[in-house]
């Protein structure tokens, strides 16, 4: 008699796959977001390799990055608000794990419409090398009171840049060749979330290229740009301000010119309101002799303004300049302009990035002074933007 034999195969239940381990590394916990924010994730394998991590910002999707370090940049505007991050790691087999940080706003003793202001702040210490210093070395006074610094940090945030060339009777095409290779090296040297638009000017726009940090997309189109004719350099300056308008984070303008300007409509004192409101930091790469930065090189008069008029704008041209944080670079040379220009995304580079939820509030339109003293700078200049309108 044959057996039946009856075998029961007893499913047993899978192993759960290994997921990624993915943490938010930066910002920190409990830290209020304001403005640009370098967001750092870490995501490591639990068992398949990690194919991509994406972040989300309030809810929103801001970016993907398939390898490390998993950095993103995020704009988390002025408002003093709750923010939320999510960090999402897939791996190849699909598995995926979320992170999530939520960001408090800002404790204040008044319940009011708080807007983070920042000053970025430079210390130029000769090349020598110089400590780290922390935010009890910074006391800012704002018309004289002093503030509490809210946020503070030596990293690299990402700028945006308009570079203003000047090509008018005054400058050779061998001079606008070097001034064009200086524009590339400073391109190429800038990070990936970095972006420089050019602009090359007369006594009218002759070349604009998109925001990009791609150097053959900037200098696309410059090969035929002769240089010839008046210089309309207040104007030109207020496009680029109004270029920046409506980007985010730092913004940065670097300018090549004599300084004379003879054909613009705008005059500087509205340029130097546009840049006022704007908060821009603005270089100016003056061609001349060293001290003559101060004066313009010959008095002259021109159709839209008499002698006094031009010399004043010269000087509100400077005051600009100052008052930004930026400063004036005068070159013997245009050969000078490439080691010049390193040296300006050097300080970018290093600058201290301090924040604050000013005080004092006179309402909207309202200019502020500020002050900034600094303990162990062992010597350095130092300089910031010496105020802002109240929003």
């Amino acid at each position: 008699m044959k057996r039946l034999v009856l075998v029961l195969l007893l499913a047993t239940p899978r192993m759960a796959a290994a997921l990624p381990v993915v943490t938010i590394v930066q910002p920190a916990a409990g830290t209020a977001l304001f403005g640009s924010v370098d967001v750092l994730v870490e995501a490591r394998p639990d068992g398949s390799p990690v194919q991509k991590v994406e972040l989300y910002f309030d809810r929103l999707r801001v970016g993907v990055d398939e390898a490390p370090p998993y950095r993103f940049t995020v704009d988390a505007g002025q408002e003093n608000r709750e923010h939320q991050i999510e960090a999402v790691a897939t791996d190849a087999a699909g598995g995926s794990t979320t992170a999530r940080l939520t960001a408090p706003p800002l404790s204040v003793d008044m319940q009011i419409d708080v807007r983070l202001q920042q000053l970025f702040v430079s210390l130029d210490h000769g090349g020598k090398v110089h400590p780290r210093l922390t935010p009890g070395d910074f006391t800012i006074l704002v018309d004289g009171a002093p503030q509490t610094i809210a946020t503070f940090g030596q990293e690299d945030v990402p700028f945006t840049a308009v570079l203003l060339l000047d090509a008018s009777t005054s400058m050779e095409k061998k001079q606008l060749d070097t001034a064009v290779d200086g524009v590339r090296s400073f391109v190429r040297a800038m990070h990936r979330l970095d972006e420089a638009k050019l602009l090359v000017f007369s006594d009218r726009i002759l070349v604009e290229t998109p925001f990009t940090n791609f150097p053959s997309i900037l200098t696309l189109g410059l090969a035929d740009v002769e240089a010839g004719g008046g210089t309309a350099l207040h104007d030109s300056l207020y496009l680029g301000l109004k270029r920046l308008d409506d980007r985010q984070g730092r913004k940065v303008i670097v300018l090549l010119s004599d300084g004379v300007d003879i054909e613009s409509v705008v005059p500087m004192q509205t340029v130097r309101a546009v840049a006022r409101r704007s908060q821009t930091l603005l270089y100016w790469l003056r061609l001349g002799s060293p001290g003559d930065d101060k004066a313009p090189l010959q008095t002259y008069s021109t159709a839209w303004r008499d002698t006094d008029g031009n010399r004043r704008g010269f000087d509100e041209l400077r005051a600009t300049v100052f008052e930004s944080g930026g400063h004036i670079e005068t070159l013997r040379s245009i050969d000078e302009m490439p080691a010049v220009l390193a040296r300006i995304l050097k300080e970018l580079r290093e600058q201290y990035v301090l924040g604050f939820s000013p005080t004092v509030q006179r309402g909207a339109g309202s200019w502020h002074q500020v002050q900034l003293q600094v303990r162990n700078a062992g010597g350095a200049k130092v300089r910031v933007q010496e105020g802002y309108l109240e929003k």
